[in-house]
């Protein structure tokens, strides 16, 4: 069975420190959660911040048996250095992170490989393996760039992270995920949704997800196209839910049970 992780982006309305209960109680023992924004304008998301808060939420996890999976978001863009996340890659470190989620903003492509290694460098210090998320809303726009990207990079703590709401919104296909070389996956997230795209794709995608086996993805297809042990973020922010007065356990509940089924759902090919 693939080891779960609880993506804060599901419960956006939560507070981090809170996040660990509510993913024990739903059945996991791992949490994704953001310690920086991806840019001043998409300042949106709950973020641990250094010092009381990174402690409280260190003795949340203690407290029911939870750790940090993943920390969110790097985006490395034409502004930014490697040196710039240093004071995020230790707050992770203090969190007990061993992944992070980083964005290449960058269309210069030396420099963005250049900055990403260097970030992929100051990450395995601490302990923590950097995998680059594809996705239209980034300069890594397909699982093909993605991989094109890190065989350029050619840095051994880089890998990328495959979404399969990205994987599908930017034309791709579980057939090209099991082609791609499986040592260049490093980590997965999991959600549903239409094979069609809405007309609001950047709201999609941060507030109203489709629960896994509810939506058209060939969720099964793809998770057994993952490499073995790939560890999975359920990822799925259900702001209609919220909206609609549901409590963040129940919200957290639904999800793990049904994403548990699609787990143990055999693939049709």
């Amino acid at each position: 069975m693939r080891r779960l992780a609880l993506h804060q982006l599901c419960l956006r309305d939560v507070a981090p420190v809170d996040l660990p209960e509510i993913a024990r109680g739903a059945g996991v023992d791992r949490v994704s959660v953001f310690v920086v924004a991806p840019s001043p304008k998409l300042d949106i998301f709950p973020r641990v911040e250094a010092g009381r808060g990174a402690r409280d939420l260190v003795a949340a996890c203690d407290d029911h048996d939870v750790r940090v999976h993943n920390i969110e978001v790097f985006s490395v863009g034409p502004d930014t250095e490697a040196a710039d996340f240093v004071a995020a890659l230790d707050l992770g470190a203090e969190l007990g992170a061993t992944r992070l989620t980083a964005l290449v903003q960058d269309a210069d492509r030396g420099r963005a490989i250049a900055n990403m290694c260097g970030l992929a460098d100051l990450a395995g210090e601490r302990g923590i393996v950097v995998s680059i998320e594809f996705m239209k809303f980034s300069e890594c726009k397909s699982i093909g760039a993605g991989a094109d990207f890190l065989r350029e990079a050619g840095h051994d703590n880089l890998s990328l992270l495959v979404d399969p709401l990205h994987l599908f919104r930017t034309g791709g296909s579980v057939a090209d995920l099991a082609a791609a070389n499986p040592a260049l996956i490093g980590a997965a997230q999991i959600c549903d949704g239409p094979m069609r795209a809405p007309d609001s794709p950047f709201g999609e995608a941060v507030e109203n997800r489709g629960i896994p086996g509810e939506g058209e993805f060939p969720l099964p297809e793809f998770l057994a196209a993952l490499p073995p042990g790939c560890p999975v973020d359920i990822e799925v922010p259900l702001k209609r839910f919220a909206d609609s007065g549901v409590s963040p356990a129940d919200r957290a509940a639904r999800l793990v049970r049904a994403t548990r089924k699609i787990l143990t759902t055999p693939a049709t090919a």
